[in-house]
């Protein structure tokens, strides 16, 4: 038993690398162009933050948050600011496709998506709007080094309980307590911050 020891603890250690061959985190951060459902007002005011993990070279988990404020020019009484926080999965579609071998390894494509909560409060005052959400996107990605990649997203999401408009206003002009769905759209360039024992290798190794 003695003599085989040394083994068992040879095979645990190559285990215990294995489970941390993709061990790759990283931070996201962009900023773009918000566009609201009605009354469909489009702002560059978009700014996200998020935190991913990958679990290995084709998917992990990412955590992230978004704000907007939506302001109508007409009538500075009216808008709202809107707050989504999510957890989404997220598929490396471009290796997948074999996007970097194309491009010698500059360009890749996350695609992502989740589920998650929002925040919709009007300027004027009302109680701010308690939404469920589902996003979905893509986040192209050029390669700058070893820590850091250039990136492009994408997303749309859906929020499935909301209350009023993004201006503020209710549909009928008045609250109803009918919940109805509304949209945003988000595109924002920004940057990524690739940290942990793997650093970007799962996305461009």
């Amino acid at each position: 038993m003695i003599k085989k020891l040394p083994l068992l603890l040879l095979l645990v250690s190559i285990c215990a690398n294995a489970q941390r061959k993709f061990d790759q985190y990283s931070l996201e951060a962009g900023y773009g162009l918000g566009v609201s459902g009605d009354p469909g007002i489009s702002q560059f005011s978009h700014f996200e933050i998020g935190f991913r993990y990958m679990l290995d070279e084709s998917w992990g988990i990412k955590f992230d948050f978004g704000s907007d404020k939506f302001r109508t020019g007409s009538n500075p009484e009216l808008g709202t600011d809107y707050n989504r926080y999510s957890f989404q999965v997220v598929h490396n579609l471009g290796r997948t496709i074999a996007l970097p071998d194309y491009t010698n390894g500059y360009i890749n494509m996350l695609a992502h998506a989740g589920l998650g909560y929002s925040s919709l409060k009007s300027i004027n005052g009302q109680d701010a709007d308690n939404i469920g959400n589902i996003i979905i996107g893509i986040t192209p990605q050029y390669y700058l080094s070893d820590s850091f990649a250039l990136t492009f997203d994408a997303s749309y999401i859906l929020n499935v309980t909301q209350h009023y408009n993004f201006d503020g206003t209710y549909p009928n002009g008045k609250p109803s307590g009918n919940a109805f769905t509304g949209t945003v759209i988000n595109a924002s360039f920004g940057i990524t911050y690739y940290f942990g024992r793997n650093k970007n290798g799962s996305d461009w190794r």
